[in-house]
């Protein structure tokens, strides 16, 4: 014991040091001197611990696996051993620890014993492995990321008996999640996340993995080998995905969409079978009534058909194939021409006039939509302001264009650029637009309507519509929708839809245009009903400017040839 009283000792031994653990060990690791620090982290007084083996600090498993006598081997043989792991208190609780042992030598070269210091990095280890785990897992819900994810895939396809086995790639999207943050604020919209969450990850077993990648998107991954468990995991995640949510403040039946791919049946790899997964998922968030989809061959060739109508749909606008016609809108009583309404065209180079139908669709998923709707505004108004008579021109407007504060100063430009007052321009806004974003969309046409634009609700009975939004909007006039006049000489029920739409229009002092109209005996019906304004084939086809001219349908001031190409060049 006197060698550990030597100078040698109380160069290493630090009584006051409170930070760290330091004491001596007798080279069969024995505890031969113990400080403040040590007895602070360790939790035993000197005389508890001094003389013991220093082996009590370690678990069952390390003591098992030969620990501590190896670290000392190694210190003994190579000078120094450092390390971290779990020690252990006299309290039996446990701290991370930053150990490092040194040899110590007497003067003639005797092994002395060694010099063990040890600090508590318990904090620093617990951010670590805090910063680890979200690197790995979704921070809201602790759902796998995709890291994580795309990791466990990655071995499951490598790990795959072909054959035997095969993987389903299960891509979640909620439906109506957009809805809910706007009816109910985020924080409900955030607890909806984490209790589906929850649900999928308890009802998760062997070889069954969800994760979220953000919003709204989940992804799941099952390994099977027969196909009667695939169908009963994916009914346990349905069922988690749609069952009555019991919130705090209210009650909902959420619902998702789900699209399911296999490997390697449906794909070659990894971002294959994902892209699959997420095309089968597009298909049944479209569909009515299917919410689960599997995955088809022919849905990666309609993907890839919209993607390279996407890429031409960019160049039509760059090469000017988009073209304006008009549609004559007319008084039903009488011959006197109120407007017309713009239409886009498109002539492709290759495939011809594309229908409206098959490419604004596309454009919106794109986001080409905003840039077409500002250059069919733009085009519009410059060449209405060339024509000699006064006729409004009726422009449509995209949700994307009606959800964005920059259309107001967009038009006032156009406006004072091309010279066309604003009581010549009708903006038409369908209610599913509008639904997007309510109050932008109000903010938006009020500010619109202060200009002197008149402001029309489009396609009026078809599909969403709804009282309150014709009370709450500055409509000037409501467009009837062709649905409902096809049937007019022929259905009652058609016929008291619009009388009553038109005693609506009355009351409300909002004028009403009927769309489709194509027969004399339907002009007749809507001229009996009080029915202001009507479009459609009786009246006009849709034409170009070059063709409304040359029926003197519209006319231009008394200008030379060149003025008037130079016009209808616009298109």
């Amino acid at each position: 014991m006197t060698e550990f009283s030597s100078e040698h000792t109380y160069k290493l031994l630090v009584e006051g040091i409170t930070d760290y653990a330091i004491y001596m060990l007798r080279p069969d690791g024995t505890v031969a001197n113990w400080n403040a620090g040590a007895q602070r982290a360790k939790g035993y007084l000197e005389h508890e611990i001094v003389g013991r083996n220093f082996s009590l600090f370690y678990s069952d498993d390390d003591r098992a696996a030969g620990l501590p006598g190896k670290n000392l081997a190694i210190a003994l043989h190579e000078g120094k051993f450092e390390d971290e792991g779990w020690r252990y208190r006299k309290d039996g609780s446990r701290f991370w620890a930053h150990v490092v042992i040194d040899r110590i030598f007497k003067e003639n070269g005797e092994l002395l014993g060694f010099a063990k210091i040890t600090r508590d990095r318990t904090e620093q280890m617990e951010s670590r492995e805090q910063i680890n785990y979200l690197a790995r897992h979704d921070a809201m819900t602790g759902l796998p990321n995709r890291a994580q994810f795309l990791e466990r895939l990655d071995a499951a396809i490598s790990g795959l008996q072909h054959g035997e086995q095969e993987i389903a790639i299960i891509s979640i999207d909620l439906d109506g999640f957009k809805e809910i943050n706007d009816a109910f604020g985020h924080a409900v919209g955030d607890q909806v996340l984490c209790e589906l969450a929850e649900r999928m990850k308890t009802m998760a077993g062997e070889n069954e993995v969800v994760a979220r990648f953000g919003g709204d998107e989940f992804v799941a991954l099952k390994v099977f080998r027969q196909e009667r468990s695939l169908a009963d995991f994916i009914t346990r995640l349905y069922r988690a995905l749609t069952s009555v949510l019991r919130l705090s403040d209210t009650d909902m039946a959420p619902g998702a969409s789900l699209g399911v791919a296999m490997f390697p049946g449906d794909a070659e790899d990894r971002a294959q079978l994902l892209n699959n997964a997420d095309l089968a998922m597009y298909r049944a968030k479209k569909s009515m009534g299917e919410k689960i989809c599997f995955y088809e061959a022919n849905m990666d060739e309609a993907s890839r058909a919209r993607r390279a109508m996407a890429r031409d749909i960019w160049l039509a606008l760059e090469q000017g194939q988009f073209f304006l016609n008009y549609q004559i809108q007319r008084a039903v009583d009488c011959e006197e021409i109120t407007g017309y309404e713009v239409l886009l065209r498109w002539r492709h180079p290759q495939q011809g006039l594309i229908s409206p139908a098959v490419f604004i669709p596309i454009a919106e998923e794109c986001g080409a939509i905003g840039a077409i709707g500002d250059w069919v505004l733009e085009h519009a108004c410059r060449a209405a302001a060339q024509w000699d008579l006064q006729p409004r021109i009726a422009v449509n407007l995209s949700a994307m264009q009606l959800c964005n504060l920059a259309l107001v100063d967009k038009v006032r430009a156009v406006l004072a650029s091309t010279g066309l007052p604003a009581t010549r321009l009708e903006l038409e806004v369908t209610e599913t637009a509008i639904i997007v974003d309510r109050d932008r969309a109000l903010h938006i046409l009020q500010q619109l309507k202060a200009m002197g634009v008149t402001i029309a609700m489009d396609d009026f009975g078809s599909g969403y519509s709804s009282l309150e939004t014709l009370r709450s909007f500055p409509f000037d006039k409501i467009k009837l929708d062709r649905s409902f006049i096809s049937e007019l000489e022929s259905s009652k029920q058609a016929k008291a839809f619009v009388r009553a739409i038109l005693a609506l229009g009355h009351s409300l002092n909002v004028a009403v245009l009927a769309e489709g109209v194509e027969t004399e005996q339907q002009r007749l019906i809507l001229e009996q009903e009080g029915c202001h304004e009507g479009q459609g084939y009786l009246f006009g086809r849709p034409a170009t400017l070059e063709s409304l001219a040359e029926q003197e349908v519209i006319r231009f001031p008394d200008v030379a040839e060149a003025r008037l190409k130079s016009v209808v060049a616009l298109r």
